[in-house]
């Protein structure tokens, strides 16, 4: 891998992908996800915590995808 125009620009290209997914994902996916979790722990059956996957969506929005961006920006621009 070569650092080039071509893989700054596949980053600048997919970090706004990345954070459409997480603001698509706070707007619809949480808080039905928050609801869900408060029903079930009034009767001890919650499982994980809604901030814990919130946060695993934030890491891949924020840096998997932007990596993965960057990693494969020459493959796409160079032609």
């Amino acid at each position: 891998m070569v650092f080039s125009f071509a893989n700054v620009l596949g980053l600048l290209v997919s970090l706004p992908v990345g954070l459409l997914l997480m603001r698509l994902f706070r707007r619809f996916v949480y808080p039905v996800l928050s609801a869900r979790h408060e029903r079930a722990k009034m009767t001890a059956t919650h499982k994980h915590d809604p901030a814990r996957i919130a946060r695993v969506v934030y890491v891949i929005g924020m840096v998997a995808i932007p990596a993965l961006g960057f990693l494969l920006g020459g493959a796409l621009f160079n032609g």
